[in-house]
């Protein structure tokens, strides 16, 4: 048998958004603004794309969607996509 490889990048986005867990995207959201102050702020701020809930909020429903809603729109804002 060979040795297991580490996941792409591609498929640790994958099964980060399959199974969107509080940690991963608070890991994806320091990763975004480089910052633990930074990324908290916006992660207790009320946000427009999320009908004025923070996205802390969405993330402590325990939903899949709404994790999922959440971690999006970190990837987009990485990958510099706002609309």
């Amino acid at each position: 048998m060979g040795a297991l490889q580490d996941p792409t990048p591609a498929e640790q986005l994958a099964a980060e958004l399959e199974h969107p867990s509080a940690s991963a995207i608070w890991n994806r959201a320091l990763e975004v603004f480089g910052d633990e102050a930074k990324a908290r702020h916006w992660m207790n701020s009320p946000r427009d794309i999320f009908e004025d809930r923070s996205p802390r909020e969405l993330v402590a429903t325990g939903d899949a969607a709404e994790r999922r809603r959440v971690l999006q729109v970190l990837i987009r804002i990485d990958y510099g996509v706002f609309s």
